[in-house]
């Protein structure tokens, strides 16, 4: 059995096949190893270890996603079948126009761990950069860890 994979069942689907039928018919593999769960882990480094810069630096990143500016000033800006994230006063939302020009807005916070989402024109959907947490334009969820929908926003 293979479970886990935390929405990267495509490829880690493609690897568990290919491996299982190996360690039936007893042939070598290369992932057998690293996928074994008896594995020893690597333990995380001691707080000490942790250098002060690297903290800081993410804290400020963090900081910066709540108090820059939206991709566009306003809903007006954004062109039909796309969205961007648009500041809203203290909060920032996700706003996407569909293809009749109706606009669709949820607040633009991760239901997971509340980083602010990202547009991907490619796959038209929200994707969270902390996890990889995805939400289709209309901000249900494609892909986890959230399993909550992007909240919505009543104008």
């Amino acid at each position: 059995m293979a479970s886990g994979d935390s929405g990267q069942g495509m490829t880690h689907g493609t690897i568990a096949g290919m491996l299982l039928s190996d360690l039936i018919l007893g042939r070598p593999n290369e992932w057998a190893s690293l996928c074994d769960p008896r594995r020893v882990s690597l333990r995380a480094k001691p707080m000490e270890g942790i250098r002060q810069g690297e903290c800081r630096r993410r804290a400020l990143q963090y900081i910066k996603e709540f108090i820059t500016r939206g991709d566009v000033s306003s809903e007006a800006d954004i062109p039909r079948g796309e969205g961007r994230v648009v500041r809203h006063g203290l909060h920032k939302v996700a706003a996407y126009c569909d293809d009749d020009g109706a606009m669709h807005i949820h607040s633009a916070l991760c239901t997971h761990l509340k980083r602010v989402v990202q547009w991907n024109s490619a796959e038209k959907s929200w994707d969270c950069p902390c996890h990889g947490s995805r939400f289709d334009p209309y901000g249900k969820v494609l892909n986890g860890p959230a399993i909550i929908d992007l909240e919505p926003v009543e104008e």
